[in-house]
């Protein structure tokens, strides 16, 4: 058996290798896992030489079809097949070479040789030779193929190897080095990478201007008085504070002079309408019941106008916010038959009722 390369075939080697190193035409930056692809192919078919079955028939180029389907990273399977003319070497004579075939291919993932991706593969070809005057030469085969694959662009893929045929019937070998270029359809690519996750995000600095114990992005009350008890949302809890006041005022007999005894328990109501600045005061005049009725309801009146006469001047207490009303005889406190208890009933009375919201305190 002649199983050795000749000089062409060392030349065609060569010739071939750079493909595989340098054309690029953008080689794809993200390489499909499955696909199907169809292509034709271009080898050199180098057939050992037997007399009498091939009549000295020369080596010759042949062209061929092919279908494959990528499974995976690892696994590829190709159906195949080409056929050739070629004149035997006495050119009285015309050899019609057929040959399809049916290859798996196991492919080396992640491995990059020069930016080609290579694989071994291992099948069967159905081998026939037909002549005019002879009967046709029909071969099983079993065929090892060793190639490198690179994808041009998005759809090409250009395919370089070797293949070597062994007869199963008499163990004739054949050499094939060959080039195709395929077209892949249906790509499916690796699920993009799961993104990082992100950080999470850095709280902003604690700041409590106010100093009432909430965050201020939260303070919907950020001017909060210094002490003051606040809510969740830092404004301040209210509370109703209320006051009542009533004040006893004597007047001498048949009176409205205010006697100088009663001017600081004045102040102490002046006091109380400055700090509940929404507070009204009733001043109420009474007498004894010495005299006429209608006199006296006059005297209960002025008696209640002079108390208030001193809140105005003396005090700066708005004359708006102080009510009078003389009730004469009609409310004694006290029994009129004695001095005593007529000089009780000669009174004016300061009845305030005052309330206001204040802060709670901490």
């Amino acid at each position: 058996m002649n199983t050795h390369f000749g000089f062409r075939r060392l030349a065609l080697a060569i010739l071939l290798a750079p493909v595989t190193l340098f054309a690029d035409m953008g080689n794809h930056e993200k390489k499909p896992v499955s696909y199907w692809y169809v292509g034709g192919e271009v080898g050199y078919y180098m057939i050992e030489q037997d007399d009498e079955r091939t009549g000295q028939l020369p080596d010759f180029w042949r062209p061929a079809f092919q279908v494959g389907r990528r499974f995976n990273r690892y696994v590829s399977a190709q159906f195949q097949y080409g056929e050739a003319d070629r004149a035997l070497r006495d050119e009285e004579r015309q050899v019609e070479h057929s040959q399809v075939s049916l290859q798996a291919r196991l492919h080396g993932s992640g491995i990059n040789l020069f930016t080609t991706h290579p694989y071994l593969g291992l099948g069967y070809a159905r081998h026939e030779l037909t002549t005019e005057s002879q009967n046709p030469v029909k071969e099983n085969m079993v065929l090892l193929e060793l190639g490198v694959q690179r994808l041009l662009g998005k759809h090409l893929m250009l395919d370089v190897g070797y293949r070597h045929l062994v007869d199963t019937g008499d163990n004739f070998t054949d050499q094939h080095p060959f080039v195709a270029l395929n077209y892949r359809l249906g790509q499916q690519y690796p699920p993009a990478p799961a993104a990082e996750p992100k950080p999470a995000p850095q709280p902003a600095p604690w700041v409590d201007s106010d100093g009432d114990g909430v965050e201020d992005r939260k303070d919907k009350c950020p001017d909060t008085p210094q002490g003051a008890k606040v809510d969740a949302e830092g404004c301040p809890i209210m509370l109703t504070e209320s006051v009542n006041i009533t004040l006893d005022i004597e007047f001498s007999f048949n009176s409205t002079e205010v006697p100088g005894r009663y001017l600081t328990d004045i102040g102490k109501i002046a006091a109380v309408m400055v700090k509940y600045p929404n507070s009204q005061l009733m001043l109420e005049g009474h007498t004894d019941s010495v005299g006429r009725a209608v006199y006296n309801q006059a005297l209960s009146q002025a008696r209640a106008g002079a108390v208030k006469r001193v809140l105005i001047d003396r005090f700066q207490i708005d004359a708006t916010r102080i009510d009078t009303l003389g009730l004469g005889e009609s409310q004694p406190v006290a029994d009129n038959d004695s001095e005593e208890g007529r000089a009780r009933n000669r009174r004016v009375e300061a009845i305030i009722e005052a309330s206001r919201e204040i802060m709670e305190q901490r």
